[in-house]
């Protein structure tokens, strides 16, 4: 009886942490490494969500780790990057909208969708496997 708790406990242990993932994705803002936006989704238990944050990157004034709202574990997640006039990024999951801003690394919630976004420059999604950020195609290049 020892012998069969020994080989079964660690298999349901194995599947129990099986459901567990972490990935992440980064834009680099103008293809430089040390100012950028990086999305971090941990899923720590097979039934949970993912937990979602934004790290937000000017080296080397500041690197900021913000929580944002818990997603769905569905293979529908995406995350629009826009930048804004005034210079800032507006993020959008779901009905969800943040602003942030490199210059002190914040990260804001909005309590009302914008009116205008900005520009969209790409998504974080997780379409083909794994997360990643995918730049928008422009329509005005021939």
């Amino acid at each position: 009886m020892k012998t069969m708790v020994r080989y079964i406990l660690p298999c349901l242990l194995a599947l129990v942490l099986a459901g567990c993932d972490a990935d992440s994705a980064s834009y680099m803002i103008n293809g430089n490494r040390d100012h950028s936006l990086s999305l971090l989704r941990d899923k720590p238990w097979p039934w949970s969500d993912w937990e979602l944050s934004m790290v937000v990157t000017r080296q080397p004034e500041c690197m900021r780790r913000h929580r944002l709202k818990d997603a769905p574990d569905d293979a529908g997640f995406k995350l629009e990057v826009y930048q804004s006039l005034e210079g800032g990024y507006i993020l959008r999951q779901g009905k969800r909208w943040y602003v942030t801003e490199t210059g002190k690394c914040q990260l804001q919630v909005f309590k009302e969708p914008p009116r205008e976004p900005g520009t969209l420059i790409g998504s974080f999604d997780d379409k083909g496997g794994g997360l990643k950020f995918k730049a928008a195609i422009n329509k005005s290049t021939p």
